[in-house]
């Protein structure tokens, strides 16, 4: 598994819902590659943002603690 964190600093492009988060206390973003998919979750200090996973079994997303969203993948 390869995990990499970034941490939006100044002159980063953020989304939307990062506009809220003071300069003080950045959005971080963590890529993770496992089992052949990736995933991408955004976050606060104890509070996650957005989330989205996408392997050979679908593709997943989710918003701070609510129920996700589930989209799963058929092949032709």
């Amino acid at each position: 598994m390869r995990v990499n964190t970034f941490t939006a600093g100044a002159g980063s492009v953020v989304p939307a819902a990062g506009a809220a988060t003071t300069a003080s206390n950045p959005p971080i973003v963590t890529v993770t590659h496992d089992d052949g998919g990736v995933q991408v979750g955004t976050g606060g200090p104890g509070q996650p943002l957005l989330s989205v996973s996408a392997d050979g079994r679908g593709v997943r997303g989710g918003f701070s603690y609510e129920e996700g969203f589930c989209l799963p993948v058929t092949s032709g």
